[in-house]
């Protein structure tokens, strides 16, 4: 019955089966407040709350940042996940199996198969994590010894240890898994037809996924050797690199406790456990030097500020400075801690304890401010040439900015530095960002406006459509809407009829596509006010189909003057005779 039930249908009864005040009460507090539930806004920092949970319609919407949806909408944006592994998430918990997918995304592997993957991976930690005791795991035993790494924080991070070619492979095998499973989730590997562990003779570092899932391995090599010396899994069904940070479980499970002052972003696995070691238990890694806007999305969940605190080698640098715009898109504020004489955190807090490293974060510099100090340090500002080289990227650097204050600030910093006297770096500052011309800004002007009339008439439309006003004809929007958001929306609530589900308006966070949703609160939100009545609903479908028609015959006109096709201005005429006709008899004909 699944794989025949249509996936839209499939949507629909998952968020009638999610109890979404259960489900959002896991990542926030949610006070009774009437028929509904307030609380302060998971997706951002607020002392009073503005996020309200409707738990009849299964909705819910911030009137402080404007996020809203159903279950599916909201699982994704706080997880940070694709719609279909959110629905797979909520239809695991909701024991339903997702139907074969047309003509959408495929939903990879079956319920079964990846609930298999998590507990081969998690059976496979389990017995890493008990090769410790082994008498074959000195080396990693007086590894772990050297770090001063105590029991709990092996614990925590489920430590282990790889003692041999083909030991966790017979392992497994007796659990009765398969080898070409283990080669799947990237356990495992093989020459001619011998398989074998990929992490064989490492220290293990099990990788958990923001659900508590193992999904992945770094392992660590424990004497010198031509191998490189750490190695973490390929990329699989069940782990992907570039959306994955190491420990976030940990930042999740303390996020629940209260609010995060701050994250503290690392590059390696022992950076994060020395830091969590010495009390800094905010700390995660980005698996390696690149760092991704998926990744920062996802410490956006729980934190709005982020600290850099890369190694002080030159990679570690460079993965800095990459790394920097890529958190400030995505809308958190960024410190960066500089690391002295190229060590890394660990070893900071090994050779200078834990007070020297937390100096380091309270000295952290401002994004632009360390942008500028990393330019300056690449120029002999005694040299002419140099020096106007320097001022003239850093002047970039800081009108980026969005204050006028800080650009001010910035501005007069550079001015010290560089002897150039402020007047002349506003010049060029101005130079590099000219303003647009007059003309040109008035009629954008205009144009935004009529489009900001013509957004407010639609919603209205919308709005009466998916509230099932007694006055809407349904058979209006096939013409005011033939295609874009007002379409979809149109199918979406009709289909939704046609199937008798009772909440046409979760329906449509499921419908439509991703980069259309920020417009779907309004119009399930919408206040009718004075406007809920025959006769607006009449102006207004007259409205838009006047405007239709008067665009589509100017748009028909102008196609005839270019290419003197006679067809197209004859219907173009017939667009203007239809045009005056509904003007006169005031839409009552055409509709």
């Amino acid at each position: 019955m699944a794989e025949q039930m249509e996936f839209s249908e499939f949507c629909g009864r998952l968020i009638e089966r999610t109890d979404i005040v259960k489900l959002i009460s896991r990542y926030t507090p949610l006070r009774r407040m009437g028929s509904g539930y307030k609380a302060c806004c998971p997706f951002h920092n607020e002392k009073t709350p503005s996020f309200s949970v409707d738990p009849v319609k299964q909705l819910y919407h911030c009137f402080g940042c404007g996020k809203g949806g159903n279950a599916i909408t909201f699982v994704s944006e706080i997880e940070n996940i694709d719609r279909i592994d959110a629905i797979r998430m909520l239809a695991d918990e909701a024991n339903m199996e997702l139907p074969q997918l047309t003509g959408r995304r495929a939903p990879g592997l079956s319920k079964q198969q990846r609930s298999r993957y998590y507990d081969l991976m998690r059976d496979a930690a389990r017995h890493y994590h008990d090769n410790l005791k082994l008498p074959v795991a000195e080396r990693a035993r007086e590894y772990i010894k050297k770090r001063e790494l105590p029991d709990n924080i092996v614990t925590r991070f489920g430590l282990g240890y790889s003692v041999g070619f083909d030991e966790m492979i017979n392992f497994l095998k007796s659990k009765g898994y398969t080898a070409a499973e283990m080669k799947a989730v990237g356990l495992a590997d093989q020459r001619a037809d011998k398989y074998y562990d990929v992490f064989h003779g490492r220290l293990i570092f099990p990788i958990i996924s923001n659900f508590g899932q193992v999904v992945a391995f770094g392992g660590r090599v424990l004497e010198k050797s031509d191998y490189a010396k750490y190695r973490n899994s390929a990329q699989t069904e069940i782990f992907d690199k570039s959306r994955t940070v190491y420990a976030l479980n940990l930042l999740k499970k303390k996020r629940r406790a209260g609010p995060i002052d701050y994250v503290v972003m690392c590059e390696g696995y022992m950076d994060v456990i020395a830091l969590h070691k010495a009390g800094f238990d905010t700390a995660v890694a980005s698996m390696g030097t690149a760092l991704t806007s998926q990744q920062a999305k996802q410490i956006k969940n729980y934190s709005d500020k982020v600290i850099i605190s890369y190694d002080g080698d030159g990679a570690g640098q460079k993965a800095t400075m990459r790394g920097l715009d890529i958190l400030r898109d995505c809308g958190l504020t960024v410190k960066v801690a500089s690391m002295p004489d190229g060590l890394d955190p660990d070893e900071i807090i090994n050779r200078r304890g834990a007070d020297a490293y937390r100096k380091l974060l309270e000295d952290a510099l401002p994004l632009t401010e360390y942008k500028l100090r990393s330019l300056k340090a690449k120029y002999n500002l005694s040299d002419r040439d140099e020096k106007t080289k320097y001022t003239a990227e850093a002047v970039r650097i800081i009108r980026m900015l969005d204050s006028p204050v800080e650009i001010d600030e910035y501005l007069g910093v550079l001015s010290k530095e560089t002897g150039y006297d402020m007047s002349v770096l506003r010049r060029q500052a101005e130079t590099n960002a000219p303003p647009a011309p007059e003309a040109d800004k008035t009629e954008a002007q205009a144009t935004a406006e009529e489009q900001t009339e013509a957004d407010k008439t639609e919603t209205y439309l919308l709005a009466a459509l998916v509230a099932g006003k007694d006055y809407v004809d349904p058979a209006d929007y096939d013409e005011i809407f033939p295609d874009g958001f007002g379409k979809l929306v149109t199918e979406s609530v009709t289909d939704s009829r046609l199937k008798g589900l009772k909440d046409v308006s979760a329906m449509l966070y499921s419908d439509l596509p991703e980069n259309m949703q920020s417009k779907i609160p309004p119009i399930i939100d919408y206040e009718f006010k004075r406007l809920d009545s025959r006769e607006v609903y009449g102006a207004c479908v007259l409205k838009l189909k006047c405007d239709r028609l008067e665009r589509e015959s100017n748009e028909l006109a102008q196609k005839y003057d270019e290419s003197k096709d006679i067809t197209l201005l004859t219907r173009s005429n017939e667009l203007k005779r239809r045009l005056r006709k509904l003007r006169g008899q005031g839409g009552k004909n055409e509709r």
